[in-house]
């Protein structure tokens, strides 16, 4: 069972900025059943002034998911993300849409059959 991360702002329809974000709702990803349930919110502990990108406090909110969502991130915060061996996937658009194609990806990956 492997956690994803997706960041949020606001109304928690849209994929957001990684450094922009408000907080992360986690979801529960069976890789083998392909389920994705909803798990919590994690609420950043950064400032949520508009101007604000503390992207390491919104890192170290994250500690211990498998995966982050987030439509935009930047490169100091990716290696870092990166470093604490989260998977760091960047789409934008609606929620619903990205986690059924995160998970169409999952299944078509897993049908691929390497010589």
């Amino acid at each position: 069972m492997e956690k994803i991360a997706i960041a949020v702002r606001e109304n928690g329809k849209k994929v957001e900025h990684f450094g922009k974000c408000e907080y992360f709702i986690i979801y529960k990803y069976d890789e083998k059943t392909h389920d994705i349930e909803y798990n919590n919110v994690i609420y950043s502990s950064k400032s949520h002034d508009n101007d604000s990108e503390e992207w390491e406090k919104s890192a170290d909110s994250i500690d211990g998911v498998n995966i982050v969502i987030c439509e935009k991130i930047g490169l100091k915060a990716k290696a870092e993300v990166e470093r604490r061996g989260i998977k760091v996937i960047e789409s934008e658009g609606f929620i619903e849409d990205i986690l059924d194609d995160f998970i169409n990806r999952e299944i078509r990956k897993d049908k691929v059959i390497l010589p």
